[in-house]
């Protein structure tokens, strides 16, 4: 009886501590498992919904650019002068909608109306959808659209398909003679989507109700629909982008929402929450058969609770690269809108702005490097210079002055990129922004064989010991805490020397001197002919 007890009392003494190991064990994994996928889907609807975004803005930009041109009003005034007869016009509306958009493979159709008539006067489209088929599915749906006075590309989703239509005005004014419709590919708006499940997308525009999948025309289970409703009717986040998610019946929805000047898109997720359940039971089984059947390692649950907390860590990790990464999505789309606004300046007669936004297209040209180039010519460096200058410029105004001494003879050196605009921006932030008026020197010469490059900022008085501080950021002596506000433009010189180092070696590099006690000289020394060490 009392070797019963004791054996009862041994079995309890390790299925307590076993049980509660287990629940702990299964608690924790459940839990990093499903914030790590809940993750995951979010950040892929997120990177899902800024693509499509981005190739219907890009689509809307490349027909807004061609239709709106000057050409099309000026053919279309010969017309009602009677220079030109009107067959003769569609003629040439025929040839410029072939030749910008039929042969494109984003666009599926296109159709060009006048106000004078309801139909389309030219169409171009495959056999699978004719010029009556248009008329009977879309045109009726797309006359609010056609006949309005909205100046931007306007979007709207009809019978499973997008449509963009631009309405065509007399410069300026007012005034409305046509407009075009464009039907977008459905392949091309979900091209490079980084969700597998496609069958469980659906777009919307406007909060019309019609909803753009990628199978067109299929039949939605009750139960996805349901979930499906339930994330549209969620109350949006504070902005013009939101990531709500709901649970419904074994769903969960998520949606990604932009809000446009012309247009609300919203990019829909509906995942069936089976195969994560199934995944979770799955291991849960392994789990328990494999510590029951190895009871005496159980002690490694300890080592296993530390691991674990790392794991987390990692996904932590994992979670930021994945931000960082897709903060970077699509720099053609921004140079895309860059241009635009530049042009849009233009158009209000703005020569300021528009001076501006060039000015930042070349400082962001400098600093993206598509090519990865790690020497550029010294003419680029310089212009890059001139455009952040001229930014500078428009933010001091008179405080500061700029003056320029370059060796012509020089310009086709070979410089490590983007080591002029550190430095700038150093003398700027430390030297002019702390008096009322000051003066950036830039000279460029040769001397012995060797590319000098002077930056003088005149600014606060310095003392040795700030030369001396200077001297050991520049070297990386003195480590330097991120988090400071300004920082960077320190980080940035330090990072220029040893760029300049690592390419032509030592002897070769940037170094910092007082010429006078509000004034300081930046100098970079580097190689005339830019070869680099071996």
């Amino acid at each position: 009886m009392k070797s019963k007890t004791l054996f009862l009392l041994f079995v309890i003494s390790w299925m307590i501590p076993i049980a509660v190991l287990l629940s702990f064990i299964f608690n924790q994994y459940q839990n990093a498992y499903i914030d790590r996928t809940e993750s995951e889907v979010m950040n892929a609807v997120d990177v899902s919904g800024v693509l499509m975004k981005s190739h219907i803005d890009e689509a809307a930009y490349r027909i807004r650019r061609q239709t709106t041109s000057e050409e099309w009003r000026t053919n279309y005034r010969k017309v009602q002068t009677g220079e030109m007869s009107i067959d003769d016009y569609l003629t040439w509306i025929h040839l410029q909608v072939v030749s910008k958009f039929a042969t494109d493979d984003q666009f599926t159709l296109t159709a060009f109306y006048l106000n004078t008539v309801d139909e389309p006067l030219v169409y171009t489209g495959g056999q699978d959808f004719t010029k009556d088929d248009y008329i009977a599915k879309v045109d009726g749906s797309l006359k609010s659209l056609i006949q309005g006075k909205e100046k931007k590309t306007q979007v709207a989703i009809i019978d499973g398909r997008m449509y963009l239509v631009q309405n065509l005005f007399f410069s300026i004014y007012d005034i409305s003679y046509g407009a075009v419709v464009i039907g977008l590919k459905t392949d091309a708006l979900f091209k490079d989507i980084p969700l597998d499940e496609m069958e469980n997308i659906f777009v919307e525009v406007g909060k019309s109700g019609s909803l753009l999948t990628y199978y067109g025309d299929e039949t939605i289970s009750d139960t996805k629909m349901d979930a499906l409703n339930a994330v549209r009717n969620g109350a949006d986040d504070a902005g013009n982008r939101a990531m709500p998610r709901t649970l419904q019946r074994g769903y969960a929805g998520y949606r990604y929402s932009a809000l446009e000047d012309s247009y609300e898109l919203d990019f829909y997720y509906i995942k069936d929450m089976k195969d994560l359940y199934y995944e979770i039971t799955r291991v849960n089984l392994i789990v328990i058969v494999s510590v029951l059947a190895m009871i005496p390692v159980m002690v490694l649950t300890y080592y296993y609770m530390n691991k674990n907390s790392k794991y987390i860590q990692k996904m932590a990790t994992k979670d930021a690269q994945i931000a960082a990464l897709q903060a970077q999505i699509n720099p053609h789309f921004l140079n895309n809108t860059l241009e635009m606004m530049n042009w849009q300046a233009r158009m209000n007669g703005d020569t300021e702005v528009c001076k501006m936004i060039e000015s930042l297209g070349t400082v962001l040209a400098s600093g993206i490097n598509r090519d990865n180039d790690m020497l550029v010519r010294l003419s680029d460096e310089i212009k890059c210079a001139d455009a952040f200058l001229y930014i500078m410029s428009m933010r001091f105004g008179d405080r500061l002055e700029v003056e320029k001494l370059v060796d012509t003879n020089l310009t086709n050196a070979l410089v490590p990129q983007l080591i002029l605009q550190p430095i700038l921006e150093n003398a700027i932030k430390h030297g002019v922004e702390s008096v009322s008026h000051g003066t950036i020197w830039l000279n460029i010469f040769e001397e012995d064989q060797k590319l000098i490059i002077d930056v003088i900022n005149s600014g606060k008085k310095m003392t040795s010991q700030d030369i001396d501080r200077i001297e050991r950021i520049i070297t990386g002596e003195e480590k330097l805490n991120k988090s400071v506000p300004g920082v960077h433009t320190s980080i940035g010189i330090y990072n220029v020397n040893k760029r300049i180092e690592l390419i032509f070696g030592q002897g070769y590099g940037l170094s910092v001197h007082l010429i006078d006690e509000d004034k300081m000289q930046f100098r970079m020394i580097m190689p005339r002919s830019g070869r680099r060490a071996d």
